[in-house]
């Protein structure tokens, strides 16, 4: 791909653009959309009468004044909650999934929204048709992703139309021991050198490039359906650097390629992204897109 002509989008991680509003909230999604933004991302997690939390975390004192699962409130028990500032103080009240739409269905514009289904819980097909119920007046506007990749291909099966993205962070990853979450798989460090729980990681049979193509092979068919793939940065360029382009291979799968999430405030991020650039990466996740957008050469649309 012509790294001269090509330009991806930048997408506004957990809504940021550069305000200070709690990430993936009301007024969030409210001041990117004023701005006219091309595609906004928000975390989205269920409830247990199947409406859905604006909110990332698997417990409500990550992030709110509440406690708990979430997964085992229901809207009426959560409704009078505020999110939280790092400082701890109340800040808004909490977002609730039909709100973000009705505010995406207020604003005729050209726009994408990302919601970011959390893998905390089974999705059966009562829950995951609650979804696809509250999202079917803006269906055009909206995709569903996740690392659930049970859930994306449920989604598939119940509606054919739907957007989808997947992100294969649970079943492989790179990083530090400090930088991982030990309660989150993948829970091994495999022979080549990349988190991963899968028999092909546990020995070194070939070289490393033919085990990132095998890996990536077999990942696809976990996900086939889902038409953008969101990579963290840190894997795309260290895939690169041992000779394997997994973007030029999910292109030829017919798949988009976001990497997530590098920002403007960081120089190294800034190199990273270039270098994605000119691999032909679709999509950039960062917590501030107009700055992002600035700081490429070429300049790129947010």
């Amino acid at each position: 791909m012509d790294d001269c002509t090509h330009s991806p989008i930048l997408i506004h991680h957990a809504a940021k653009r550069g305000h200070n509003h709690p990430p993936s909230s009301l007024r969030a999604i409210r001041a990117c959309l004023d701005a006219g933004a091309r595609v906004i991302e928000v975390d989205i997690s269920p409830l247990k009468d199947g409406d859905f939390l604006l909110f990332h975390n698997q417990r409500l004192e990550d992030g709110t004044d509440g406690s708990g699962l979430v997964a085992d409130q229901a809207a009426s028990e959560v409704r009078q909650l505020h999110y939280t500032r790092e400082r701890g103080e109340n800040s808004e009240p909490v977002g609730f999934l039909n709100q973000a739409l009705e505010l995406l269905r207020l604003h005729p514009q050209t726009v994408e929204l990302q919601l970011d289904l959390k893998p905390y819980t089974r999705y059966t097909d009562s829950l995951l048709m609650n979804l696809l119920r509250a999202v079917e007046p803006v269906k055009d506007r909206i995709r569903v992703t996740s690392p659930a990749d049970w859930a994306i291909r449920r989604l598939r099966a119940l509606d054919a139309d739907l957007p989808l993205g997947f992100d294969p962070i649970l079943y492989f990853n790179v990083g530090s021991d400090e930088e991982r979450d030990p309660r989150k798989p993948p829970f091994r460090l495999g022979e080549y050198g990349y988190w991963d729980d899968h028999p092909l990681a546990s020995r070194r049979w070939g070289e490393t490039k033919e085990y990132l193509a095998v890996r990536a092979e077999a990942l696809w068919v976990q996900a086939p359906s889902a038409a953008v793939w969101y990579i963290p940065a840190q894997t795309l360029e260290l895939t690169l650097n041992d000779g394997f382009d997994w973007i030029m291979y999910l292109h030829g799968c017919g798949a988009e390629v976001d990497v997530w999430t590098l920002n403007p405030d960081r120089v190294e991020h800034i190199a990273v992204a270039q270098r994605l650039i000119a691999a032909g990466v679709d999509r950039i996740t960062t917590t501030d897109a107009p700055a992002m957008a600035a700081a490429l050469e070429p300049p790129v649309l947010f």
